[in-house]
């Protein structure tokens, strides 16, 4: 095979990648027109005029049946907290997908947050902020610490002293912090159920510090940079391809 064979083959194979590139951008762009479709009829209403089902709600984040909470690793005043203390790599044996890690701590707030303005409170589902399709900002705010013996850092008192005592020379511990602060303002598109407020079945769900005009701006902006992208990469994987094939009609063998 010619090194000009070898050019033509790669450009048709890599022309191929291009083109089914280009219909993932598609995809997401018809993900964001569906988005942005509910975000247009779901108009906010007030927290204590909610119905269950589909809502769309702005308020402030408050402390929840539990009160003010003071989250462990940055000792900040917060509605909510969640902390996890990871020891990597595990110490046990680890088959196929299994974490390569153990979980020596997981402690969170004994209540959920609340949702609030001026006319009700609403708890909110942790999941609603760790929906794995969410776009916008975040609410919760992250802290991270990682500690190892060729590199201590100072740990909360949340950490067991004989956690620290009997750590290893290959091993590290990871403490995460996701904390919502109060007083935030958010805007939310979710679901009330008989519980609070919590991620949508189906369909996009937002919890952000974005205002609702913010979120359908930046949903808006991401569909036609999709729609952008999908006839980018489509006609240039088309080129790619009708070159490629251009050449192998031209010199067959």
């Amino acid at each position: 095979m010619t090194a000009v064979m070898v050019v033509a083959t790669v450009a048709f194979c890599l022309g191929g990648l291009l083109f089914g590139g280009a219909f993932i951008f598609l995809a997401l762009s018809l993900s964001d027109l569906r988005a942005l479709g509910t975000l247009r009829r779901t108009t906010p209403t007030p927290i204590g005029a909610r119905s269950r089902g589909r809502v769309a709600l702005e308020g402030v984040t408050e402390y929840g049946p539990a009160g003010r909470q003071f989250a462990p690793v940055s000792g900040e005043d917060c509605a909510w907290y969640h902390v996890v203390l990871l020891r990597e790599p595990s110490r046990r044996f680890s088959r196929g997908d299994d974490p390569d890690h153990d979980v020596l701590l997981d402690v969170a707030s004994p209540a959920w947050p609340t949702l609030a303005d001026h006319g009700g409170r609403l708890p909110v589902d942790p999941r609603t902020w760790t929906d794995p399709i969410l776009e916008e900002p975040s609410v919760p705010v992250t802290t991270r610490l990682e500690h190892r013996l060729a590199a201590p850092v100072p740990l909360p008192s949340i950490v067991p002293p004989d956690v620290v005592a009997d750590l290893r020379k290959s091993e590290r511990l990871s403490l995460t912090e996701v904390r919502i602060p109060r007083g935030t303002k958010v805007f939310a598109l979710a679901r009330v159920n008989g519980r609070g407020l919590a991620p949508r079945r189906s369909g996009a769900t937002v919890f952000t510090t974005l205002s609702r005009a913010e979120v359908l701006t930046s949903r808006r902006e991401s569909m036609g940079m999709g729609r952008r992208m999908a006839g980018g990469f489509g006609l240039a994987g088309l080129a790619l391809m009708a070159l490629a094939v251009a050449y192998f009609r031209i010199f067959p063998g």
